[in-house]
């Protein structure tokens, strides 16, 4: 069988690789647009190479082919597949890195197990268009035309455009009938109505509960928060944008104490006083903040200290993002990820409706969709 992959990042490589290894006669080439592969990997885990997370999250999705695959390929599965290819990993709580810390150590060896199981890899090689028929699939590419029996596509969405996911090869699959759930920046800072500059680059472990307009609570963290110039970042805050799905006026309110009761600090600030209270449990930046606006000892408890309110403006750009939310519907594929209005068409990683939280999760998912239609192409 001879099968074309239009995509050298995770997912694409991954599924290369193991569909060599299982089938050693086919021949897998794969595509890519850039001048090189696997560069989006590099920037993973700021350059560390978050690639696993031993906690399941599957029960968390509602689609049922996401909880099949996800289910089908866990932690310990897909540890087993990069084992097979020198990527040695360990864990720190329940994130999983190379033993190396480094980035570039994954990249090699997945190149490095192109190159011993025989996969090909045509670098700045754009597809133009396809053709399906009962003799297979015809790719057009800006090198010429490659006569195959499947095609994987493997693009990701359209975060990190610098790195190869700029959402090209939309209005391609477009033309062919697909409608992909429109893209947006998710894993990625976000913009507030409200002035931030004057606590820029302070960081605070909290609780973060965003609302909808109907004051429903939608979600709720711990974790991280640093402030930006022009709004809120930190691995909580990426999280949230998963659930910010347009520009509506969301309120993020902060808890900058969630191991203390209201009840304690009132209590402290009765025996102790202000200015005692914000100088042993706030970072003198959060102080200076507060005190703007003149708020009265309630408001300073309730609205301030453990609810700190932020009307969001919208997400950062894709530039920022880690991920894109959006993509090929789960609708439109079978459980094999095959498309249903074309035979032979397979869609695997980023590229997919599908989106996780920080932690490695994406990863796993470009690795999980890659080994799971390796096995099932026939």
């Amino acid at each position: 069988m001879k099968i074309g992959v239009v995509g050298a990042g995770a997912s694409g490589i991954t599924f290369a690789i193991s569909r060599k290894m299982l089938y050693p006669k086919d021949e897998v080439i794969v595509f890519e647009h850039l001048d090189k592969a696997l560069k989006k990997i590099l920037a993973t885990g700021n350059g560390k190479c978050n690639i696993g997370n031993t906690i399941d999250i599957s029960d968390q999705f509602d689609e049922p082919i996401v909880k099949s695959i996800l289910k089908e390929y866990p932690f310990d599965k897909q540890k087993e597949f990069l084992d097979s290819i020198n990527i040695k990993t360990k864990l720190m709580g329940s994130l999983s890195y190379p033993i190396t810390e480094s980035a570039v150590t994954v990249r090699n060896a997945l190149l490095k197990a192109c190159e011993k199981y025989g996969v090909k890899i045509e670098l700045e090689s754009t597809p133009i268009d396809y053709k399906v028929n009962d003799k297979g699939i015809t790719l057009k590419t800006n090198k010429g035309e490659y006569h195959l029996d499947k095609l994987v596509f493997a693009t990701a969405g359209k975060s990190s455009p610098n790195l190869g996911s700029d959402g090209s090869i939309v209005p391609l699959l477009e033309k062919h009938g697909y409608r992909l759930k429109e893209f947006r920046p998710v894993l990625c800072p976000v913009y507030t109505k409200n002035r931030t500059k004057e606590v820029d680059g302070t960081r605070f472990k909290g609780k973060v509960s965003v609302y909808d307009d109907d004051e429903k609570l939608i979600f709720e963290e711990l974790g991280e928060v640093l402030f930006k110039d022009r709004g809120l970042s930190g691995i909580v805050i990426f999280n949230s944008t998963r659930y910010m799905k347009e520009e509506k006026p969301y309120r993020v309110r902060l808890d900058l104490l969630p191991d203390v009761s209201k009840e304690e600090l009132k209590e402290f600030l009765k025996k102790n006083g202000r200015e005692a209270l914000l100088e042993a449990y706030l970072h003198p930046n959060l102080v200076k903040y507060i005190l703007k606006s003149n708020p009265n000892d309630k408001e300073l408890i309730d609205h301030h200290i453990k609810a700190m309110t932020f009307i969001y403006d919208k997400t950062y750009g894709f530039e920022v993002s880690h991920v894109s939310a959006g993509g090929i519907r789960f609708k439109d594929v079978n459980s094999n990820l095959e498309s249903k209005s074309e035979k032979g068409i397979y869609f695997v990683g980023e590229l997919l409706d599908y989106d996780g939280p920080c932690g490695g999760y994406n990863l796993m998912w470009a690795i999980a969709t890659g080994l799971h239609v390796s096995k099932n192409i026939k």
